[in-house]
This record gives C-alpha cells, structure tokens and sequence, in this order.
C-alpha cells in the first residue's frame, strides 16, 4: 500500500473513543473494587445456620466487581468497532453549566442530607434543581419538594425497613407523632 492510499484500515490507535475510555474506566474501577470491598464490608456479629457452610459477606460484592472486570475488558474490546463522533466536543457553554450547577448541588446534598435529614434535604435539592431549569410555579415547586421526599422516606422506612437519616425533629424523643 503506498502512503496515499485511503483504503487503508485505521491503526487501533485511530480507532480510540470515548467508549474506549470508559472501559477503561469500568476495568479499573472493578479491580479497586475488589480489592476494597473485603476491608469495607464488616463481618456478621450472628452466624446463621452450619459455621462451615457460612458464606464470606463480600462474596457477593466481589461477584459484582468480577462481572464489571469482564463486561469493562469485553466493552474495551468492542469499543474499536463502535463508529462514533465525540458529540461532548460539540457542547455548548449552556450545557456545560448546567452539568457544573447539577454537580455543585449534588455535592451540597450530602451534608444536606445527613446534617438536616433526608426529607430536608431532598426537598431543597428537588426545589433548588427545578428552580434552576425552568420551573416558575413556585407553589408547585414547594408542594412537590415537599411531597416527594416525604413519600420516598416512607416507603423505605416502613415498608423496606431502610434507614435513610431521619428528620431533625426524629432525633428527639418525640417520635410518637413523627413520620416514623
């Protein structure tokens, strides 16, 4: 083939994108979790049934982990024959700052959450979010904020018995009125 030729087959190199990137991505996360996973999951203070049938708790974390590792090498390897245009090059300012904004909020919900409850703090960050992209009934906004998370914290916590941090006011003995 001579160097003017355009019939020929791109190098794995040329081929490289974002999807091969997030492979990458997947691969690596999956072995940290593998190897975090013992240290993070603490050991049953009750055995239940034959001591030497028990399975390790991080069994099933680590399976998790393994599926990741083979579904992120098998994702590596496909992603040279995905034909894609990087669309994230063509972003506009707009969007760029709406993503920052939705970052910024997210990482506000946190100690939202934890320091005035899940309640509280869903409620902000519903009604801070909706606020930002577009909505202008404000009393639609409240009444949602408020709504949803209440309905949300319910759910988990009497039907699936799932502890989400409580409202400020459940911290007190006055529980006999509360949600919970």
């Amino acid at each position: 083939m001579s160097n003017g030729d355009t019939s020929a087959r791109p190098s794995y190199k040329d081929k490289v994108n974002f999807n091969t990137v997030a492979a990458i991505l997947f691969v690596a996360l999956s072995i940290l979790l593998f190897i975090f996973i013992p240290s993070q999951i603490d050991k049953p203070l009750i055995l239940l049934g034959a001591s030497q049938n028990n399975l390790a708790p991080e069994l099933f974390p680590q399976m998790i982990a393994v599926a990741l590792l083979i579904l992120g090498i098998w994702f590596f390897f496909k992603s040279f024959s995905i034909d894609q245009k990087n669309e994230l090059k063509d972003l506009d300012t707009e969007a760029i700052v709406n993503v920052a904004v939705t970052l910024i909020v997210m990482l506000a919900y946190v100690p939202l959450m934890v320091y005035l409850g899940f309640v509280v703090g869903s409620a902000i960050m519903i009604f801070v979010l909706s606020t930002y992209f577009g909505n202008r009934n404000y009393l639609a906004g409240v009444v949602i904020s408020i709504v949803m998370p209440v309905i949300v914290f319910v759910i988990f916590a009497r039907v699936l018995k799932t502890e989400l941090p409580p409202f400020p006011i459940d911290i007190y003995p006055l529980t006999n009125w509360s949600i919970i």
